[in-house]
């Protein structure tokens, strides 16, 4: 009985020595293969309205992150395309200038053709001055209408030559004299050939008494210097003529200037056709 009972003691004591042996003991450990690197290949450049940037200036940071910028932060640089008619380009403020490409505007007249029978019946309005600025504008001068304004070949001479610079001896358009000035009006606008000299202009003339009576285009005589004539002019109309003078050139003074007045020699009239 002793036996017995000695036996399966040592049998419950080999058995519990056992378990905590079991639950005490280290697990194994598994040994897991190591990854294989990942072999990573330079980036392919995109197509199309984007490129990869390959110098600092071909990318900008994002105006977001200026304080704290990181890698995410640089962006290529948009490109503008060929195509693009409108060229693109934008700066850290997110500003965006367009340049257009676009050609200038060409301005043109538009030719119109006006039926005879209105150029007919406004022939008369044209050359009473009603449609012509050259009329208004020496009308305006010599206090008058425009339909005064009659001989546009006379205001059409006298137009090119406003302003001509006084040259004693003088006879074109770089420098001219009084009677050269005279001369040469005559000639282009009447067919008339004058003497070259104020002096005999005046001998070769109708006299004139009184300037009422005066006439456009007679010539208007003045003794600046002594008593002899010494300047002369073309009669236009209310006392207005012009000439050549020594101070401002070819311009259109009055007879009742103080100047001229006190100056003022007489009135010659020539035969015109």
């Amino acid at each position: 009985m002793k036996n017995h009972l000695l036996l399966f003691t040592s049998a419950c004591i080999l058995l519990a020595a056992t378990l905590v042996s079991c639950h005490t003991a280290k697990p194994v450990p598994v040994h897991k293969p190591a990854p294989v690197p990942v072999r990573t290949s330079p980036p392919k450049p995109v197509s199309g309205r984007y490129r990869q940037p390959k110098f600092m200036s071909d990318v900008y940071m994002d105006h977001h992150n200026k304080t704290g910028a990181t890698v995410n932060a640089i962006q290529p640089r948009r490109q503008p395309q060929k195509t693009d008619p409108i060229a693109r380009m934008e700066n850290s403020d997110a500003q965006q200038f367009i340049v257009s490409t676009e050609p200038k505007a060409t301005y043109r007249v538009k030719e119109t053709r006006v039926p005879v029978k209105e150029i007919e019946s406004n022939e008369e309005n044209y050359l009473t001055g009603k449609r012509n600025p050259l009329c208004r504008k020496y009308a305006e001068i010599l206090e008058t209408k425009p339909k005064e304004i009659n001989n546009l070949t006379l205001y059409s001479f006298i137009d090119k030559w406003y302003g001509t610079d006084y040259r004693l001896g003088g006879c074109d358009i770089s420098g001219i004299d009084c009677s050269g000035f005279a001369q040469r009006l005559y000639a282009d606008v009447y067919g008339i050939d004058l003497l070259r000299t104020s002096v005999e202009q005046f001998k070769n003339c109708t006299r004139i008494k009184h300037t009422k009576d005066a006439e456009e285009g007679d010539l208007i005589f003045f003794k600046v210097r002594g008593r002899r004539i010494s300047h002369v002019g073309i009669y236009l109309m209310n006392d207005y003529f012009v000439h050549a003078s020594t101070s401002n050139g070819v311009m259109i003074s009055n007879l009742n200037e103080e100047y001229w007045a006190k100056s003022y020699a007489g009135i010659g009239r020539l035969p015109k056709n």
